[in-house]
């Protein structure tokens, strides 16, 4: 694909679907007829756009996905903070354990 971009590469194809469309008869009169593979054309363009509509679903989904992930990882940090939190109440800030878990952040 040259270096053209995705939307550039659209504009392409839509083009020559265009150009080709308004220049059929004088692709007949030179011996060839265009409409089987302007159809072609554009059924890979229809899949191509298809596609793209299904990766942006996809991407959406992906970022609403990583947004749920993160927020419940923060959720479950702060629940296990507190448990560590409650630990200490319960044996004081000098048990080894305490200690331990206290550790545990710092890696």
């Amino acid at each position: 694909m040259a270096t053209l971009n995705e939307k550039e590469s659209r504009d392409f194809v839509s083009q020559v679907i265009v150009m080709v469309n308004q220049n059929a008869s004088l692709l007949s009169d030179a011996g060839f007829d265009p409409t089987s593979r302007v159809g072609t054309l554009q059924g890979k363009l229809q899949t191509a756009d298809d596609a793209e509509g299904e990766q942006q679903k996809a991407q959406a989904a992906a970022l609403d996905a990583t947004k749920l992930a993160n927020k419940t990882l923060q959720l479950a940090y702060d629940d296990a903070s507190a448990f560590v939190n409650l630990i200490e109440g319960l044996l004081g800030k000098d048990h080894s354990l305490v200690h331990k878990l206290r550790q545990l952040r710092k890696k």
